[in-house]
């Protein structure tokens, strides 16, 4: 399968990314940026409902046939019972009112341990009912951890799954959960190559952020200029590299970052960064960034 790009749209609702100091994407902002996507060649959108108003952006905003990737009101429950799967589906109802669509290329389960909870199993059942009726041509499931995958694997069949991965954070390489996916022929769309930015940002911010990751951070772009290669271009190349990877989602936050983003897609070569994976769950895994 060809590895294609995906504009995220999280930025169009959130303010999102530890990096980010433009706040929310304005509408008209928006508006340039998708144009410039589409003519950029890209084609799949990557949102989700819990992206603040993001949705109802895109479906104002959306002038081409995009193909959308969104997700699953995250529920976040010890079970998940008929009043929970009724939000759900409200939800997604929702989701295509505000997309202005019939129906969205790939459904994902936003939280994963959503379908391992007792009750995960009509959850599932409801996802693939939408696949059937032709409102999502593909489901699957948004992750964290290999852990997740195993125990989704072991009881459902997915189209579809979103993990993080970056120069920084392998480990879903390392301990085979890639390989697993690709061995059950699942499509593997990645999120988090910038790690919000953290991998584009000078190392002075990352020092100032995280201490420990400070001489990490200015061998890695000594790195970068000893390859000729910037940031952006780094990032891409590491998805390159690995074939089983089939979607990039990157988000953007003006037009002249999703301009250089085409570009950067369209010149990027495999390389290898296998040297430049991180053992710190602290630094690799947002989730701990605001516990510490």
């Amino acid at each position: 399968m060809k590895q294609q790009l995906a504009l995220g749209t999280a930025q169009f609702g959130l303010d999102y990314g530890i990096t980010n100091a433009r706040g929310r994407v304005a509408a008209d902002e928006a508006r340039r940026m998708l144009q410039c996507a589409w003519e950029g060649g890209l084609r799949l959108l990557d949102t989700a409902p819990a992206y603040g108003n993001s949705e109802e952006v895109l479906g104002d905003a959306c002038s081409q046939p995009w193909r959308i990737v969104t997700k699953t009101l995250p529920l976040r429950t010890s079970a998940v019972h008929a009043a929970a799967l009724a939000r759900v589906d409200a939800a997604f109802r929702n989701s295509l009112v505000h997309l202005a669509a019939s129906s969205v290329d790939t459904l994902l389960v936003h939280h994963a341990d959503d379908l391992l909870v007792p009750g995960g199993d009509a959850l599932y059942r409801w996802l693939r009912g939408e696949q059937e009726a032709g409102r999502a041509a593909r489901i699957g499931a948004s992750v964290y951890d290999g852990e997740q995958v195993r125990a989704l694997l072991g009881r459902f069949r997915l189209d579809a799954v979103q993990l993080p991965a970056s120069i920084a954070d392998q480990r879903l390489l390392a301990d085979g959960t890639v390989q697993r996916l690709q061995d059950a022929g699942v499509e593997i769309h990645v999120r988090s190559l910038y790690l919000q930015g953290l991998l584009l940002a000078p190392p002075a911010f990352v020092a100032g952020r995280f201490p420990q990751q400070s001489a990490w951070a200015q061998g890695l772009h000594e790195e970068f200029r000893a390859r000729g290669v910037g940031p952006v271009h780094a990032c891409l190349s590491f998805f390159r590299s690995h074939p089983a990877f089939h979607v990039a989602v990157i988000g953007a936050a003006s037009e002249e970052e999703v301009r250089g983003l085409a570009e950067a897609w369209q010149a990027s070569t495999p390389m290898d960064w296998s040297g430049w994976a991180v053992d710190n769950p602290d630094f690799i895994d947002p989730r701990q960034w605001n516990k510490n």
